[in-house]
């Protein structure tokens, strides 16, 4: 979205007409889920421990009013199957015996909630009334989950206020966002966007429910942003065995409920502050970084009229100005810059590519040179550290957020209808350039979010009701680049986008990497109508669901070119760069597409309570997967043999979906699954009369369509917006050093041509998806126990397993198809074309669904409910995770068939709210000294695994992911070593040394571990109390508060092309970045 762009609104009052006439005038449809619902069960007896039947059951929420009655069955057993979260009171009512009332009952999102009541004989007039809670430990059903409270989601220490964080308190969670895709991904995402492995599910595996409806970002398959904690009423992570009324996810869903107003107005005003000088140097940083940010607010919620209609609002600003330090590059030092690479002499000698010969004394003569790559040193700054190193800081950034949201809820006798809007704005322009090429990273984003939950809940009788949610999620922005030129300025014979844009990465010296411009208008809309109906003991819930996504982009993705130096030329991948020769180039015609779909659900589950201490619960889900359609047509299919009837100037084996498609191509691009049923099959049992113990277990099946922006493949290929790769080029007219016809602008998309389409070969295929692609499957299995200890405490042991079928690599390196084949005696980098498989054509890219893992983990959680003003949540998880991903070698699957990339065997979270208790001190002493809280967050965990690669192409087979050979022993160091000693040799290098020529390798797949995690944040809270209904909270909040130094694993030097004897020159083995020291965090909040 351009920065003068208008993107309309849509207020809630628009869409009142439209809410009353499906919500009340249309008849509901088949189908109740607890999206943002809690059920309470149980039993009542009389004194002897006799079931007593017909007794009058009420509950009633003591915030709004909102009221339910039933009675109990022969059995004495009650159910209300869905109730709105809140705190209620239970009474219970049966002549003969006196009337029983119990206070402070807290029903939370997903909580399958029972009491057992035991009447007094005695006249109906009389009142017995308890408080308390409902039961602890879990014994209705066999999910496994974790709720995050509102007092969580307030008092805890949330860097950045983001409440989505909290997910990670859960067992057997780990955060992998900076390892897949962070703020500045392709195709434009927002501050928030998380990467969740649940389980080891991997990334992308999670179902974010807000209000009951999608709170996805369909593109990604990750989450939209979470109101602010002041509208977060909280939300419950359901991990494992989720029952039948649950899909699209493999890693679990996460449910969000936002407040509501209720019968006393209730609101916040906050300011919360941070500022560089205050806050601790990054390990890598020269200096503090000059941060300042601000986030600003309030919300506010009442009655309209009581017991009936309520509002509730909030709105926060950010607002942040930084120039982060630390950034590490190397870069030539002036002795290279003048072709000079003698300090490389004994060690390294550099050959010259055009005559094979060594460069005497390895310098290379001026005339020699590119002019391209003197021309991009102009704006390069000299190396300030050995070996070429150059620290350097971020140019000043500012990022601006709004967001806010509207609710309205109101209860009219048997129907409850709540509507809310959140609408969020985020503006980042990209870094100047201009004396620092260095600093065009892809930065520049402009992002709106808009999403808006309607929700109608009709109950029939006590035992039937239906439940109706719709909902529209619109994200709708942009990407902007930072070049300050583009690749025509440097007088380089290619076409070029505008505004310009570039990308050429010299391994392990140096990226420039910008963004590129672009445009995107995605989202969905859902329709959910369920249905609960409560037979005796068992509750059917059945119905279904459709989720109409869209997916509109537009971008200069590839247009200006990319070049790599991968070490193939000269022997160094910075001579190269200076000879201005790039091992591998390729340009395409920009991503265009328009992509619809509709993703269903239908279900159908029994929860079924044999007796008093078992459950059944029986589920079946039925996901069929139905491919996106592109609106245009452009859809590319892989088909060796094939000729295409549609383009028939194509080459052999490129096929065509769309209305006239080809027969070896389906329409969509791949086949329809319809046989994906999934049943969740569980039980639940109380080992003990007093539901203290319970044996939790079942088996589940889950599938999860694959993101959106896999389908960016089909429009990256001819005629349409084809994309072209060529080996060993030279960088100042790449297509002509390839001995080809350039193609651009000419071809410069979007472009539909008619049959009579012409093609230039090699076509490079970046990614297409097999014709027989299934979605994933996760087949889960777990056995928990669970046992109450004192009164407030629970431990939870659980061993949870599953297997991924059909997994698809469109987070993961693809497939290479086509790969060049060795022949030994006769294989070089210039021959790279004629020894692929298909000549035709240069890379082909594969999607395919044919990816398999494994999974195992033992989870021990202790927890114990906020009481005498103490709350904590401590967990373990010991793991181990194998897949066959990477396809480093395209002629041998088990090659990398080993631990996975995502694997973490241990991790310990521990999370406290802690009230101080108060002191018995009147007048200004105890405003002063009572009113703190100590809340923390503490997170440790193992390192990430990685490979140890050779960083050339010794295999000569074009896929450029080979491993270096291993020498045998232990190349694993202590991680406890000093930290000056871990950055300069993580692992020990000597052990690995190139893989032979036509090879890939014997070293094993993520044979080693990266640096392990520890990380504590801290909260100090005051709340001092102004009045009966006002009070004032001042708190200070450090993040990674010990300044513990995180080392990134992403940034270990795995490439053994970048090994040098010389110690002040080598980088292998060596890690460059580090996570954040400790921030401090300042805030004032008016709470009434």
């Amino acid at each position: 979205m351009r920065h003068n762009e208008t993107v309309t609104l849509v207020p809630l009052f628009a869409v009142m007409p439209f809410v009353i006439f499906v919500f009340l005038g249309c008849a509901p449809l088949p189908l109740l889920a607890q999206y943002t619902t809690a059920s309470m069960a149980g039993n009542v007896v009389d004194p002897t421990g006799a079931m007593v039947p017909a007794a009058e059951v009420t509950v009633r929420n003591t915030e709004t009013g909102f009221k339910q009655t039933t009675q109990t069955d022969a059995g004495g057993t009650f159910l209300f199957p869905s109730l709105p979260v809140g705190v209620y009171q239970l009474k219970v009512e049966k002549p003969g015996f006196a009337t029983y009332v119990q206070e402070g009952i807290t029903l939370a999102v997903n909580q399958s909630a029972r009491q057992a009541v035991t009447l007094k004989v005695g006249e109906i007039s009389e009142k017995v009334t308890v408080s308390g809670d409902t039961e602890l430990v879990t014994t209705g059903t066999s999910t496994v989950g974790q709720l995050v409270d509102q007092k969580r989601v307030l008092d805890l220490p949330l860097n950045g206020r983001t409440a989505q964080s909290l997910v990670f308190l859960a067992a057997g969670t780990v955060d992998e966002t900076d390892r897949y895709c962070g703020l500045g991904c392709h195709g434009g995402v927002y501050p928030g966007e998380q990467q969740a492995n649940i389980n080891g599910s991997g990334p992308g595996g999670v179902n974010y429910q807000l209000d009951g409806t999608s709170h996805n970002d369909t593109y990604l398959n990750t989450n939209l942003p979470f109101p602010n904690p002041d509208a977060v009423q909280e939300f419950n992570l359901q991990s494992t065995n989720v029952t039948a009324e649950y899909g699209n996810a493999v890693g679990g869903t996460v449910n969000i409920v936002t407040k509501s107003g209720t019968n006393d107005i209730h609101g916040t005003a906050f300011e919360f502050l941070r500022n560089g000088a205050l806050n601790a140097r990054n390990f890598f940083a020269p200096k503090h970084d000059t941060l300042n940010r601000n986030q600003f607010g309030g919300s506010i919620g009442g009655p309209v009229v009581k017991d009936k209609l309520f509002y509730f609002g909030t709105f926060q600003g950010t607002r942040v100005h930084t120039a982060a330090e630390g950034r590490i590059a190397f870069v030539p030092t002036d002795a290279q810059r003048r072709g000079d690479f003698s300090s490389f002499l004994p060690d390294k000698q550099l050959v010259d590519p055009l005559t094979a010969l060594p460069f005497p004394n390895n310098q290379i003569p001026a005339d020699r040179l590119s002019p391209v790559s003197q021309f991009f040193l102009k704006t390069i700054p000299l190396p300030n550290g050995p070996g070429g190193q150059l620290t350097y800081s971020a140019a000043n950034t500012a990022q601006t957020e709004n967001q806010f949201m509207v609710k309205t809820d109101y209860n009219r006798s048997r129907h409850q209808l709540s509507g809310r809007y959140f609408f969020t704005d985020f503006d980042q322009p990209p870094e100047d350039a201009t004396q620092n090429l260095l600093r065009a990273v892809g930065n520049g984003n402009a992002v709106r979010v808009q999403n808006l939950a309607l929700n109608h809940t009709f109950t029939l009788s006590p035992k039937t009701l239906f439940n109706t949610w719709f909902g529209w999620n619109q994200q709708r922005g942009g990407s902007l680049s930072s070049a300050p030129y583009g690749f025509p300025d440097a007088g380089m014979k290619i076409a070029a986008p505008t505004p310009p844009e570039m990308f050429f990465d010299v391994g392990g010296y140096f990226t420039v990497s910008t963004n590129h411009l672009g445009d995107f208008d995605r989202g969905d809309w859902t329709i959910r109508e369920n249905v609960t109906v409560v037979k005796g003991t068992h509750e059917l819930h059945f119905g279904g669901e459709a989720v109409r996504v869209k997916n509109h982009l537009v971008n200069t993705f590839s247009m200006a070119g990319e070049f790599e130096f991968f070490n193939q030329l000269t022997g160094d991948n910075l001579a190269d760069f200076m000879l201005g020769r790039a091992s591998e180039f390729e340009q395409g015609g920009g991503e265009f597409k328009t992509l619809r779909g509709t993703r269903w659900g239908f279900f159908a589950q029994d929860n079924w309570r044999v007796n008093q201490r078992f459950t059944f619960n029986l589920g079946l889900r039925w996901d069929p997967y139905f491919p996106y359609q592109e609106v245009d047509g452009r859809v590319t299919c892989f088909q060796p043999g094939e000729k295409s009837v549609r383009y028939p100037n194509a080459p052999v084996g490129l096929t065509y979906g769309g209305k006239n498609h080809d027969a070896s191509c389906p329409e969509p691009g791949s086949e329809n699954n319809l046989l994906n049923f999934a049943p969740r099959l569980g039980f639940a049992y109380r080992l003990t009369q007093d539901g203290k113990t319970s044996l939790r277990g079942g088996l589940a099946y889950y599938y999860i369509p694959p993101q959106t922006s896999v389908f960016n493949v089909f429009v990256d290929t001819a005629p349409f917006s084809p994309r072209f790769l060529f080996n060993s080029v030279d960088i100042l007219d790449p297509f002509g050093s390839a001995g080809v016809h350039n193609p651009f602008p000419e071809q410069y998309g979007p472009r539909v041509p008619g049959p009579e389409a012409t093609f230039d070969t090699p076509a490079a295929l970046y990614g297409v998806l097999q014709k027989d692609f299934r979605i994933p499957l996760l087949t889960s299995w777990n056995l928990t126990l669970e046992r109450q200890l004192g009164a407030d405490f629970v431990l939870r042991v659980a061993y949870i397993g599953n297997k991924g079928t059909f997994l698809s690599n469109d987070q993961k390196s693809l497939r290479e198809a086509n790969p060049a084949v060795y022949i030994p005696g006769a294989s070089t980098p210039d021959n790279t074309q004629e020894r692929r498989l298909y000549r035709d054509f240069s890379t082909v890219g594969l999607v395919s669904s044919s990816n398999n893992s494994h999974y195992h983990g033992l989870q021990l959680n202790v927890e114990k409910r906020f009481n005498h003003g103490l709350s904590l949540l401590a967990n373990y998880t010991w793991s181990k995770m194998i897949d066959d991903y990477g396809w480093t070698n395209p002629f041998s699957r088990s090659f990398d068939h080993g631990i996975s990339d995502d694997d973490v065997a241990h991790v310990f979270k521990f999370s406290n709210v802690w009230e101080v208790p108060k002191l018995n001190t009147a007048g200004v002493g105890g405003k002063v000294l009572n009113g703190w809280a100590l809340n923390s967050i503490m997170a440790w965990q193992g390192g990430f695994p990685f490979s140890v690669y050779s960083g050339t192409d010794n295999s000569l087979s074009a896929v450029h992911r080979d491993r270096a050979d291993f020498l045998g022993g232990t190349a694993q160091l202590d991680s406890g070593r000093p930290h000056g000693a871990l950055v300069d040799k993580f692992f020990d290098i000597s052990k690995f040394v190139p893989n032979a020529e036509g090879t890939f390798g014997n070293s094993g797949k993520n044979s080693l571990r990266g640096p392990k995690l520890f990380n504590m944040d801290f909260g100090l809270l005051k709340n001092t109390r102004i009045n009966e209904h006002a009070s004032v909270q001042f708190r200070a909040e450090f993040f990674n508060v010990f300044n513990n130094v995180n080392f990134i694993s992403q940034s270990i030097d795995s490439q053994l092309s970048d090994f040098s004897p010389d110690p002040a020159s080598n980088r292998f083995g060596k890690i460059f970045q580090a996570r954040d020291p400790r921030i401090l965090q300042f805030a004032l909040k008016f709470v009434f």
